[in-house]
């Protein structure tokens, strides 16, 4: 089926486009809104990060198989425009991917949003790119106690998506690229739902996209960048969210899930020195209360009917974290690494780790996807919330 896909495509393709020599209006076409659309093919496998994967599963077979076909629509700024010129063959738009794994995780389908865009110019027809997908997965075959109940690593029917490439370009004609290189993608429900373990997939990607709207066949010279103006600005985000949350018992390996869901809510200030048009730095407050943190048992027994909240103050902390930002048209990718300045003990002992989406509205307002992270691998909770950007001076 996905190779039927890919061949109607291609068919398509060579039906609806014409030569490089055809009649489109090249001073025309750069007054206009590019179109692109690509299929790729990205044949993988899992990471190994469970002993579900490993056989412990009532098919006693370790599980390799990652198999994914993204249909992807984006639009590109018109040839010539300010955003093509600073940030070079970039493209934002939504796509779908249909995933193959196996029976005991079920072959979902993703919904999301991406953007991409030109790393380094290696030739006149050959560039190294980079894309990131971000959006929802369903159709999981889940955790369940009673018909599930080895499957520690996708807890929920809809789960997030993410994932990353790096890849080279071919320019084949002014409307034909062929697109080849490296895949990784995470899901994960952000425990929302429990357990929560995640799946961790990489592959080698291979595609080809059509444009309409682009002028030319060769990649774009070096054109002069426009001026930066070096600033700070300052980001507010106010964020809340809800999760599920375990104990670990006994021998340390033993891990119970808590009865019931968990509120979070926080907020971040966010002083940041805008460098250029693509990077930001600086630092964050950030403040959480997490009513998940430091429960406990006042017994000393495993008792999930007995659990207790300790008092509201043992449930917040505030941390300061080293920021950093990748700014492109419409999206900043905002990452982060920081440690508790308050109330460092119990749950909130450790470093902290954040990445979060922010998707640009209207002037200087945004709204903020982020996950947090604890000692690079323990998940804490989904930040779902708005921002403000004061002093933004960007052009988008």
């Amino acid at each position: 089926m996905r190779l039927l896909i890919f061949t109607l495509f291609c068919c398509l393709v060579s039906l609806a486009s014409a030569d490089e020599t055809d009649t489109l209006d090249v001073e025309k076409a750069s007054t206009k809104i590019g179109h692109r659309l690509e299929v790729d093919y990205v044949p993988g496998g899992i990471i190994h990060t469970n002993k579900f994967l490993d056989g412990i599963n009532p098919e006693k077979r370790t599980m390799n198989h990652a198999t994914s076909t993204r249909v992807k629509y984006a639009f590109t700024p018109p040839e010539g425009s300010w955003q093509s010129q600073v940030y070079r063959d970039v493209y934002q738009g939504l796509g779908v991917a249909f995933h193959e794994f196996n029976p005991q995780l079920s072959n979902p389908t993703s919904v999301f949003i991406f953007q991409g865009g030109r790393v380094a110019k290696l030739a006149q027809r050959l560039s190294l790119n980079y894309e990131w997908n971000f959006g929802l997965t369903f159709g999981w075959n889940p955790y369940d106690k009673d018909t599930n109940p080895d499957n520690r690593v996708i807890g929920s029917r809809t789960t997030a998506y993410l994932d990353v490439d790096l890849y080279l370009s071919y320019r084949l004609a002014r409307w034909l690229d062929l697109n080849a290189g490296l895949s990784v993608a995470h899901f994960s429900n952000g425990n929302t739902s429990y357990p929560n373990g995640g799946l961790n997939t990489w592959g080698a990607r291979v595609g080809l996209a059509t444009y309409i709207n682009r002028s030319r066949s060769t990649l774009s010279s070096s054109a002069a960048v426009p001026p930066f103006h070096r600033h700070f600005s300052y980001d507010l985000v106010l964020f809340g969210a809800w999760r599920r949350c375990g104990v670990i018992w006994d021998d340390g390996q033993s891990l119970y899930a808590v009865p019931g869901t968990f509120g979070v809510m926080g907020a971040n200030f966010n002083p940041m020195y805008n460098i250029n048009h693509w990077f930001n730095a600086g630092l964050s407050l950030d403040y959480v209360y997490d009513r998940s943190t430091n429960l406990y048992f006042p017994d000393g027994h495993l008792d999930m009917d007995n659990i207790t909240a300790p008092s509201a103050n043992k449930q917040m902390a505030l941390g300061l974290s080293a920021r950093a930002e990748f700014v492109m048209p419409y999206f900043t990718i905002n990452m982060g690494i920081g440690r508790n300045i308050v109330n460092d003990s119990g749950d909130f002992k450790g470093v902290y780790e954040i990445l979060a989406l922010k998707i640009h509205l209207y002037r200087a307002s945004f709204i903020h996807i982020g996950y947090c992270l604890s000692d690079f691998k323990y998940p804490n909770y989904l930040m779902l919330g708005l921002g403000y950007s004061f002093n933004y001076k960007r052009r988008f």
